[in-house]
């Protein structure tokens, strides 16, 4: 433990995981401070450096761990953010190291714009959210910014990881498809209307399901019954 960097976090808390393919499961959430892109539709803007509200406090790995410990009756917790994967890595892997030994079920979420190969291994479910043209993030083709890191994040079995897409216009519909497209991407796809102007009838309307028929457009389930 002598020497492990310590976290900036912005809150750890129980709930419910409102997202995704593991929608309804009660969850830990360890949620860290910082990301490296600045989507202006971030539902969390308080775990972000350039809002002017974000807020952490530094904890080390092992009162994270002691932390997530002390929620009874879950064995479940979700990295989340912000972005944690830009959160120091040897902190990281002797966390989930630690809670994988206490028999911990480990999911993180990450935008995919950086990469640490060394958690695959250790995490058991990755969901991967590219950004839409919407989330004004990118400069340029968010598809060419995008893909060649995406493109990394296969390595990871399909049963391992979801790619989730944030869409709050038609616009963000063609970006998703470009991107998966782009990796030829086979596994898990997630449409998630943007929590203030996404259309879900929209997305349905639009989606080619001829080509992959087996997305899902799944809102946030967490904000329809009021949990955190």
């Amino acid at each position: 433990m002598q020497g492990l960097p310590s976290f900036r976090i912005n809150e750890i808390f129980l709930s419910v995981q409102g997202e995704g393919l593991h929608v309804g499961e009660r969850t830990v959430f360890v949620r860290f401070y910082g990301c490296v892109l600045r989507c202006v539709w971030c539902d969390q803007p308080e775990a972000l450096t350039h809002t002017g509200v974000g807020e952490y406090v530094q904890m080390g790995p092992e009162q994270v761990r002691d932390r997530v410990l002390a929620y009874p009756s879950t064995r479940r917790v979700c990295l989340t953010g912000g972005e944690p994967v830009v959160a120091p890595t040897a902190g990281l892997l002797w966390l989930v190291r630690e809670l994988k030994a206490s028999g911990y079920w480990i999911s993180i979420e990450t935008s995919g714009a950086r990469v640490v190969e060394e958690l695959f291994e250790w995490i058991d479910f990755w969901t991967v959210a590219p950004k839409g043209t919407s989330a004004e993030t990118f400069e340029g083709d968010v598809v060419e910014a995008q893909v060649p890191t995406l493109r990394r994040y296969l390595a990871l079995p399909d049963s391992r990881r979801q790619f989730k897409f944030v869409i709050q216009t038609r616009e963000d519909v063609s970006d998703a498809i470009r991107i998966l497209d782009g990796l030829g991407y086979r596994g898990s796809v997630v449409l998630q209307p943007e929590h203030e102007r996404g259309d879900g009838r929209l997305i349905f309307e639009v989606w080619p399901w001829d080509r992959y028929p087996e997305a899902r457009l799944i809102p946030q389930t967490h904000k329809i019954v009021g949990l955190h």
